[in-house]
């Protein structure tokens, strides 16, 4: 029985490779020949910016020592390789790859950065992982290109049945890695928060707005400065902000905040020190879900009809149960304080954490590690093409 399941399984797999096949023909994608030039099998890391680093770090930590590369969009610069020299691991650019005509056999990244006629990642590896990085934002997240892996390292149930549904991708449940040390790292709070200028005696409120037109900047600057009285308050930007949108940011500078981070670094210490958690939309929701924290999601004019969500995103829908509010409301203050919310929201917490997360908390890393480490039993017929 499990040979003839194994075998249906294996019918099944090709018939839906072929649908999605003519799906990319008639969307313009490519079907390509295999690749005839020399192939690395190290696993390469697609890092298109230093903020992947979050992301990849914890995983990275877990792989043996020179068993993966790191390949950078442009050549490495002194910044690159001293962010990246706690790993024993090549950083190569991506060109001189696909200038030796040399192809990875497996190939991560988070999304295929360029499309065109001949795919990037298809140009770069024979197989390909998405390890996907945020959970919100399905307009963006879940378009067609999700097609052109083999294997997607997906948050939990959610998206392990979206993927299963519309791609021939093999998929697996991780948790969030970049979130292990939350539960497993013994904090010395007192210096956390003194290197955010917080004062210990207050709470501490984090706002992580995303960036373009689903930014909760500009709408509510002045009613979250103004909670610096009674709280610290620390805000970080979405990590393109600062070079996309110079002038809101410029903007934001004006206002007293205790302190504003418009870097990449990682956003974990800021869920560590957080009482309260501000958010509009992406991944940073999603993550306060994941690691339990009491929030308010901040919402932005016709968020549910922008290109990069839609009426069925997961940072939209969680705002029927998680408590939202509109810039004109006012409202945040008042809710920090109201102790019935926070009860209530804790339970509508666990239930959303049960759809869009697989239960690995403090141990994800281990699974995607264990998962990049197995692919040739993981993924048995692409590791032959």
């Amino acid at each position: 029985m499990k040979r003839l399941y194994l075998f249906l399984r294996r019918i099944i797999a090709r018939i839906i490779r072929f649908k999605t096949s003519q799906k990319m023909v008639k969307k313009g994608l490519p079907i390509f020949e295999p690749h005839t030039g020399p192939v690395i099998e190290r696993i390469g890391f697609l890092v298109h910016s230093l903020e992947l680093l979050n992301h990849y770090g914890s995983v990275w930590d877990l792989l043996p020592e020179n068993s993966f590369d790191v390949i950078l969009q442009e050549e490495p610069t002194e910044q690159d390789l001293n962010a990246l020299s706690q790993w024993k691991c090549d950083v190569v650019s991506m060109n001189s790859i696909l200038d030796s005509n040399t192809k990875y056999q497996y190939l991560v990244s988070n999304h295929p950065l360029s499309l065109g006629d001949y795919p990037l990642i298809k140009r770069l590896a024979e197989t390909n992982i998405r390890f996907m990085y945020a959970a919100g934002k399905s307009g963006w997240n879940l378009l067609d290109w999700n097609s052109l892996y083999d294997l997607i390292l997906c948050f939990g149930p959610y998206h392990a049945s979206v993927f299963s549904d519309s791609t021939a991708a093999v998929t697996l449940q991780m948790g969030y890695p970049r979130f292990d040390k939350y539960f497993t790292e013994n904090i010395d709070l007192p210096t956390l928060l003194a290197r955010y200028d917080c004062d210990p005696m207050k709470q501490t409120v984090v706002w992580l707005p995303t960036w373009k037109t689903l930014s909760s900047v500009g709408y509510f600057d002045k009613e979250i400065s103004q909670l610096a009285d009674k709280y610290n308050v620390v805000v970080k930007l979405h990590p393109l902000m600062p070079e996309s949108e110079p002038e809101r940011v410029e903007e934001l500078r004006k206002h007293a905040f205790t302190h504003l981070i418009v870097d990449s670094s990682n956003n974990l210490p800021l869920y560590q020190i957080a009482d309260y958690m501000l958010f509009d939309y992406g991944g940073p929701p999603l993550a306060g879900v994941y690691t339990d924290k009491k929030m308010i999601l901040l919402n932005v004019p016709d968020a549910d009809r922008d290109d990069l969500t839609g009426k069925e995103s997961p940072d939209i829908l969680i705002r029927n149960d998680i408590v939202n509010v509109n810039a004109k409301d006012g409202a945040i203050e008042c809710l920090l304080t109201d102790e019935s919310n926070w009860q209530k929201q804790r339970d509508a917490r666990r239930a959303i954490r049960k759809i869009y997360f697989a239960p690995y908390m403090g141990f994800s890393s281990i699974i995607a590690a264990n998962a990049l480490q197995n692919l040739n039993n993981i993924l048995p017929e692409r590791t032959r093409r």
